[in-house]
């Protein structure tokens, strides 16, 4: 079933890949002298194995940064554990059975041209509807993972959701945020932490690494250390005034959303956090 159009891998540091699925997200593949670590499985609609197949032959330890379903769909694709964090095994669960409606909304997306083709011709979507169980072994705070030459460090990141994690990659300086990190962040479900937590995590982070770039999950590019700052400033100086009231796409549930410019990211003028009502 793979497809080798489908994933697109780009090299953002010397064997490191950032690997874009047509559904908008990222995946990125860490490889070291002798391991690799691929960090989220994607939505699943193609198999991810051979996109990863065709970059290295290591063995594979495999992260998700959360339980949603574009980060962590493909698990099923794998036969061995995947690491998560233990609050995001109910994350898991639920988003399998939003299936449905999140794959209605992209396949619209898709027919109004506002979004490319999601999944490849031949796809089977009453197959991929069904519960895709998968075996998890659970993540910790500071957990490390040596590659062989490559260390890569978790980092417990409460904030899209409660069990989010990040990593940090030591030999390139890169922060790998998931969700976290990013033009468009949403702090805004049940599963999310207080925005409080949030941004506490965000200065314990900058503390906690030399940060050269950071790699989000919908993103093709670098975005530079200084994001931090600006999504810590984004958080303090947001009020009633300078919010908008935003709409949940699927759901229908309202949030307030901030915009503020963001400079140093090639194609992206604004940064938009999405946060509750206090």
């Amino acid at each position: 079933m793979f497809d080798m159009t489908y994933f697109t891998p780009y090299e953002a540091a010397p064997s490191l890949f950032h690997i874009y699925e047509p559904g908008d997200v990222h995946c990125t593949l860490i490889v070291g002298r002798e391991r690799a670590l691929l960090f989220d499985t994607g939505y699943g609609f193609c198999d991810i194995r051979e996109a990863v197949s065709a970059l290295t032959d290591l063995p594979l330890t495999i992260v998700n940064s959360h339980g949603h379903l574009d980060h962590a769909g493909g698990n099923f694709w794998f036969e061995q554990k995947i690491y998560i964090h233990p609050y995001e095994r109910q994350v898991y669960d639920l988003y399998q059975k939003e299936k449905k409606s999140l794959m209605d909304r992209m396949w619209s997306l898709y027919q109004q041209g506002k979004k490319p083709r999601p999944w490849p011709e031949g796809f089977d979507r009453q197959d991929y509807y069904s519960y895709k169980p998968c075996s998890f072994i659970d993540l910790t705070d500071g957990q490390v993972f040596d590659l062989g030459g490559r260390i890569v460090e978790v980092f417990f990141f409460p904030g899209h959701t409660r069990g989010c994690v990040a990593l940090y990659d030591h030999q390139s300086g890169l922060l790998l945020s998931g969700d976290n990190l990013g033009h468009s962040i949403w702090i805004m479900f049940e599963q999310s932490a207080p925005l409080a937590e949030y941004r506490s995590c965000l200065c314990r982070l900058k503390d906690s690494f030399d940060i050269k770039g950071i790699l989000g999950s919908h993103y093709g590019g670098i975005y530079p250390a200084s994001l931090i700052d600006t999504v810590i400033q984004c958080i303090d100086q947001r009020h009633d005034g300078n919010s908008t009231i935003f709409t949940h796409p699927r759901k229908g549930y309202k949030a307030l959303r901030r915009k503020v410019p963001l400079t140093g990211v090639p194609g992206i003028k604004d940064l938009y956090l999405v946060y509750p009502f206090d």
